[in-house]
């Protein structure tokens, strides 16, 4: 499930991940996705993985079609999950992200928080 996070603002879209992920999840994110695309040049992500206890395949391929189409346009990502998930998503997305992708510890969210919005 995703839950908006409340430091989502102008340019920065910032949600948590826990639980099972369902298409219906990114019904929620795709809005703000595109209202960021429209009003803002670039884009910043922050996205925080409490826990994966799966994904639906709707959802995987929601999450593909969503990921290719505003990838391009995000300028820093900040990615706070357990250790072995972001090793593993590590290879999966860097060779397609042009801007800055940085992945943090679930001890470290503050720090990605602040490293996202330029308070670094």
């Amino acid at each position: 499930m995703f839950t908006i996070l409340d430091f989502t603002k102008d340019n920065l879209v910032a949600f948590q991940v826990e639980g099972k992920v369902e298409k219906a999840d990114y019904e929620k994110l795709k809005p703000l996705l595109n209202k960021t695309e429209r009003d803002y040049d670039t884009q910043k992500l922050y996205v925080e993985i409490k826990s994966l206890e799966g994904i639906e395949p709707a959802a995987l391929w929601e999450d593909f079609k969503v990921f290719f189409k505003h990838i391009k346009n995000f300028d820093k990502i900040a990615i706070v999950a357990p250790d072995e998930i972001s090793k593993s998503l590590t290879g999966l997305t860097k060779p397609f992200i042009s801007g800055e992708l940085k992945f943090f510890d679930n001890s470290q969210a503050i720090t990605a928080r602040d490293w996202v919005m330029g308070n670094d």
